[in-house]
């Protein structure tokens, strides 16, 4: 699900950078950057259960 929200704040961002506000779009590219940079972390550093 976080993946979704991400990939549309990204189509949006794209949107807003194509028909908008140049400050707007460096704004809203930088908190879609820190969110996908969060998901990562969040993610990365999950344990994994292996067994051998």
């Amino acid at each position: 699900m976080e993946f979704t929200a991400l990939f549309l704040a990204i189509a949006i961002t794209m949107l807003v950078a194509w028909y908008g506000s140049r400050s707007l779009a460096f704004s809203l590219f930088a908190v879609v950057l820190i969110a996908c940079v969060a998901t990562f972390l969040h993610h990365a550093t999950d344990a994994l259960k292996l067994s051998f």
